[in-house]
C-alpha cells in the first residue's frame, strides 16, 4: 500500500499529532472495560513463559524484579501487565488522562500495589538504559513519526532488555484506510478531526456504502459495535502502516533488532498466528526455507496479505549480549527439551454491575483445559514429562518437521499456549 492510502492528512507534526490523540482518546477511552482481570497464583510463570517466547529453556530473560514500561497503555494494559507479573514494578503511560483515570480506578479496586500511571507522551519520555521490558502495542503507527518513537522505545531499553512491539500491518489496513479517506473527502478535507461530526456520518456511510463488495462486507462487521471500538478502527486521526520488510528496517535505524513474533490473540483468533507457510512444491520449499527468518516472513506477509497475522514482533539492543536465536534453532532446542505441564490457578475478578472489580475473586484452573488443536491436545495428553519432548513425538509417530514443531510450540510453549514449561 502505497503512503498516499495511508490515513496521514493530519500528520503534521509530533505535538499536534500528540494533541489529536489525547483528545481522541480522551473521548472514546479504548480499550473498553474488560468483563474480567486474571491474576496467576504462580508469580513467576509470566517471566517463564517470555522467555519461552523468544526461545530461552534454561533461564529467564528478566531479572527477578523486572522494570517494566507499558508505552501508550490506554485504559487497562498497564494493569494486565501488572497483575499478569506481579514481581515486577510497572510503569503505565498514556497521552490520555481520561485513559489514565480509568486504569487508576481499576487497579485501587483490585488493590494492585505495584503500578505507576505518568500521564505523558512517548514523544516526550526520556527514558535512558533503565527498562528490563517495554511493552508497545498499538501506538507509534498513530505517530507523525513512528521511528522518533521507535527510538525513544529502543532507548529506554536496558543492554538485555526486550522489547514488544504491535504495529499495524499494512495489509490488514487497506480497507479502513480508504474508508478513512472518503470520509475526509466528503467532509470537505478538514484542516482538524472533529469526532462529534465524523462519528455520525462514519456510520451513515457504512450504511451506504455499494453492496456486495469487500468494503460492505467489512463495514459489516462493525455495523453493531460500540462507539470506542468502532472510532479506533475507522477515524483514528493518524494512521501509519508496516510490513514485515519496512518494521526490520525501522528497527534496524533505531539499533534493535527483530527477535521472533508474538503468539498473540487476535491472529490467534483467526487461525494464523504461525508466519511460516506450508509449501508443498519441493523446491519451492527449499528456497523458501533457506532463507533468514525476515526475509522468510516478508513472502509470507506479501502472498497472504490480508490474511497474515498481526505485526506483533519481539526485538532486543542490536548490542544485547544475549545472541539472537533464528527460529530454526528456537524448534530444535524445543525438541531437546523437557517439559512438564502447568498446574496452577487463577485468580479471576469479574466486572460488577457498577463497572468496579472490587470483591473475592473465584479462582479456576490455570491453563485451564486442554489446546483447542487437535493434534496440540493428542500431544499434551501423551506428553513424557521424563525425556525430551521430541521422544513424545516419536512414541506417537509424529514426524518432527519445522512446520509442526513451530505450531506445536506456539500453541504448548509460549505466552499465547501456556501449557508446558521447560525443566531447567
Amino acid at each position: 500500500m502505497s503512503a498516499g492510502l495511508q490515513n496521514l492528512h493530519f500528520a503534521t507534526d509530533q505535538r499536534s499529532v500528540d494533541n489529536l490523540n489525547s483528545e481522541f482518546y480522551g473521548q472514546i477511552l479504548y480499550p473498553w472495560p474488560p468483563w474480567s482481570f486474571e491474576r496467576v497464583q504462580r508469580a513467576d510463570l509470566g517471566v517463564r513463559m517470555l522467555s519461552q517466547d523468544i526461545g530461552y529453556w534454561d533461564r529467564t530473560v528478566l531479572p527477578a524484579e523486572p522494570r517494566i514500561w507499558v508505552a501508550g497503555c490506554g485504559t487497562n494494559q498497564a494493569l494486565i501487565t501488572a497483575l499478569r507479573f506481579p514481581q515486577a514494578q510497572v510503569l503505565g503511560s498514556d497521552l490520555s488522562a481520561e485513559s489514565l483515570a480509568v486504569c487508576a480506578t481499576n487497579a485501587r479496586s483490585l488493590d494492585v500495589g505495584n503500578l505507576e500511571l505518568k500521564h505523558e507522551s512517548i514523544n516526550q519520555a526520556s527514558y535512558t538504559s533503565c527498562f528490563d521490558y517495554v511493552i508497545c502495542t498499538g501506538v507509534i503507527h498513530h505517530n507523525a513519526d513512528p521511528l522518533v518513537a521507535l527510538s525513544r522505545l529502543a532507548g529506554a531499553l536496558r543492554p538485555e532488555g526486550l522489547l514488544e512491539l504491535m504495529v499495524y500491518n499494512q495489509f490488514h489496513r487497506i480497507l479502513t484506510s480508504s474508508f478513512q479517506m472518503a470520509l475526509w473527502l466528503l467532509l470537505g478535507r478538514p484542516a482538524k478531526p472533529d469526532l462529534v461530526s465524523e462519528l455520525p456520518m462514519a456510520r451513515r456511510l457504512t450504511n451506504a456504502c455499494p453492496p456486495d463488495t469487500l468494503m460492505s462486507a467489512f463495514l459489516a462487521t462493525l455495523e453493531e459495535t460500540p462507539d470506542a471500538r468502532f472510532a479506533d478502527a475507522l477515524l483514528q486521526p493518524v494512521e501509519h502502516s508496516f510490513t514485515v520488510e519496512t518494521l526490520q528496517r525501522a528497527a534496524a535505524g533505531c539499533n534493535i533488532e527483530m527477535l521472533t513474533f508474538c503468539n498473540d490473540a487476535f491472529s490467534r483468533s483467526s487461525s494464523v498466528a504461525d508466519w511460516n507457510l506450508e509449501i508443498q512444491d519441493e523446491d519451492l520449499r527449499g528456497l523458501y526455507m533457506a532463507l533468514p527468518d525476515a526475509e522468510r516472513w516478508q513472502i509470507t506477509n506479501l502472498l497472504l496479505a490480508e490474511s497474515s497475522p498481526m505485526l506483533w514482533f519481539y526485538f532486543q539492543r542490536t548490542d544485547c549480549p544475549r545472541p539472537r536465536k533464528p527460529e530454526r534453532l528456537i524448534c530444535e532446542e524445543f525438541l531437546d527439551t523437557r517439559f512438564v505441564r502447568v498446574k496452577t490457578e487463577k485468580e479471576v475478578f469479574s466486572r460488577k454491575l457498577n463497572g468496579g472489580y472490587a470483591g473475592p475473586p473465584t479462582r479456576a484452573p490455570f491453563p485451564g483445559g486442554e489446546p483447542s488443536d487437535p493434534l496440540a491436545k493428542r500431544v499434551f495428553m501423551d506428553l513424557d514429562e521424563g525425556a525430551p519432548f521430541r521422544e513424545t513425538l516419536k512414541k506417537m509417530t509424529i514426524e518432527p518437521t519445522f512446520s509442526r514443531c513451530n505450531r506445536l510450540r506456539l500453541q504448548l510453549a509460549t505466552s499465547g499456549g501456556p501449557y508446558l514449561e521447560a525443566v531447567e
